[in-house]
């Protein structure tokens, strides 16, 4: 329900972003929103570099500034081609720059002590898959806006299973971090890794995702 705070209204607690992402999808539930943790000044830096390149993709009243952070929202995908298309008005990605640490994750969300029973193994996100009409153009919007670029291209980009057939590249980021660490690397988060798929067929998950759902995260892995 619409959330109202004497102290912040948090934009992001607001329903009408869930009625808006499940219109876009058939109904279907689904991950709406990726979100990063960006550095001081990150806000203002990706607001930019959107406003310059993909100002479409920006959400209205984008980027909000609360007591303990900023957050600025943008739509990931167009519905065809990169600029000349409409925006596709389901899936968001989110940038939070803290201004308190109390706002480890996101304003309103209150950081509790947790309890394990001993046999529950801690989890790391390790990539995010896309689902899309255009591939080469959010690879290219990931690249003008984020910095991004492909790290891998599965056989030269296309995959195919019997009649099934995709174009799949994996695009991220450059954290720079060296470790030889395998405690250091399995809880490290500053790598991003978000794999980018197409159908080239008209059979397969790809193609029938798009179909009958649209545009969106297919999974994720930790």
């Amino acid at each position: 329900q619409n959330r109202d705070s004497s102290v912040d209204n948090w934009d992001h607690f607001d329903a009408s972003h869930l009625s808006r992402f499940s219109r876009h999808r058939s109904g279907r539930e689904g991950i709406a929103v990726l979100g990063f943790i960006v550095p001081e000044g990150g806000v203002e830096s990706l607001r930019v570099k959107y406003a310059e390149s993909h100002p479409k993709l920006i959400l209205p009243g984008s980027p909000r500034t609360y007591s303990g952070a900023k957050v600025l929202e943008v739509f990931a995908y167009y519905k065809g081609e990169k600029r000349t298309s409409d925006v596709d008005p389901g899936t968001v990605l989110r940038f939070v720059e803290r201004l308190d640490h109390r706002d480890w994750v996101l304003p309103g969300v209150e950081k509790v002590d947790a309890s394990f029973d001993g046999l529950t193994s801690p989890a790391y996100c390790d990539h995010w898959v896309s689902n899309v009409v255009s591939r080469t153009g959010f690879i290219d919007t990931l690249h003008d806006t984020l910095g991004l670029s492909p790290k891998v291209h599965f056989n030269c980009g296309v995959v195919a299973a019997g009649e099934a057939q995709i174009e799949s590249t994996v695009t991220g980021n450059d954290p720079g971090l060296q470790t030889d660490d395998r405690e250091v690397a399995l809880r490290d988060q500053s790598q991003v890794y978000l794999p980018i798929n197409n159908a080239l067929s008209e059979v397969g998950h790809v193609h029938l995702y798009l179909e009958e759902i649209g545009q969106g995260v297919q999974h994720i892995a930790s």
